[in-house]
């Protein structure tokens, strides 16, 4: 003879009478516990498994990676369908973030390298150091022939060296940019 189906159940934490919606399923049955009392219990339970789930799972996914082929090709295959539905979304982001982000990683990357790249090797570096710790506060240390620039809507390049440098108001530096004429260039060949 089966069970007959319970409508009401006590919970064995509260004591409380309740409705069988007001369980978990667990399998064909309901658990002990009460929705409410059940996700407290967890809730004083979880800091000692919290990460050690993920942890192994992690763990499992580096192995196969390292030992299945075909998982590795899956992988990939799965990244460059992710790719392609978000490449749009992806590059107006980066797109954005370089335009109006001025710590943006790529732009200080790129910063970084124009620098190194056009700082020829004999230059005493600790004039160069000393040249910006003597930078009045308030002020920008300006290159006078911009690094990556135009001179009258020409390409420029400009080297990172002492006599190349000049203290600038925010406010000149910003308008300045990377472009300069061959009038204000003159001024400063006299």
């Amino acid at each position: 003879m089966a069970k007959p189906i319970l409508q009401f159940k006590v919970c064995k934490a509260c004591g409380i009478e309740k409705p069988r919606s007001e369980y978990y399923k667990k399998g064909s049955s309901i658990t002990t516990l009460c929705k409410i009392c059940s996700n407290a219990e967890m809730k004083t339970r979880q800091h000692k498994y919290i990460g050690k789930y993920v942890e192994r799972q992690n763990a499992w996914r580096r192995e196969r990676y390292q030992t299945d082929p075909g998982y590795r090709a899956h992988i990939a295959e799965t990244k460059k369908r992710a790719y392609e539905v978000h490449r749009e979304t992806a590059n107006a982001i980066r797109r954005e973030r370089w335009a109006n982000d001025p710590l943006c990683p790529a732009r200080k990357y790129y910063r970084r390298k124009d620098v190194k790249d056009r700082t020829p090797k004999w230059v005493d570096l600790n004039e160069m150091i000393a040249i910006y710790s003597k930078c009045p506060k308030g002020l920008h240390v300006d290159h006078i022939v911009p690094l990556k620039g135009l001179i009258d809507g020409r390409p420029v390049t400009g080297l990172h060296v002492p006599w190349n440098l000049q203290f600038l108001t925010p406010e000149e530096n910003l308008k300045k940019k990377n472009r300069i004429t061959e009038d204000y260039l003159n001024t400063f060949v006299k």
